[in-house]
């Protein structure tokens, strides 16, 4: 489903061609379950919000071995 609805927002935002109805797919979920989909931009809070957890381990791990280079 995750997939699907991954697809679908591509699909609406134009930024691939759908290979499914969105509307369709969107319909599948309820208001409430939408949001959890949505990335939160406030990455300080994510931070704090994710701290200590399984999660804030392979975040820092990708941003320390993946992330770009600054000087």
């Amino acid at each position: 489903m995750i997939g699907a609805a991954i697809e679908a927002a591509n699909g609406l935002t134009g930024l691939r061609a759908p290979l499914l109805d969105p509307q369709e797919v969107m319909s599948l979920y309820a208001e409430d379950q939408f949001i959890h989909m949505v990335p939160s931009l406030d990455f300080e809070q994510q931070k704090r919000f994710r701290q200590g957890t399984q999660a804030s381990e392979m975040i820092e791990y990708f941003a320390k071995n993946f992330g770009a280079k600054t000087i």
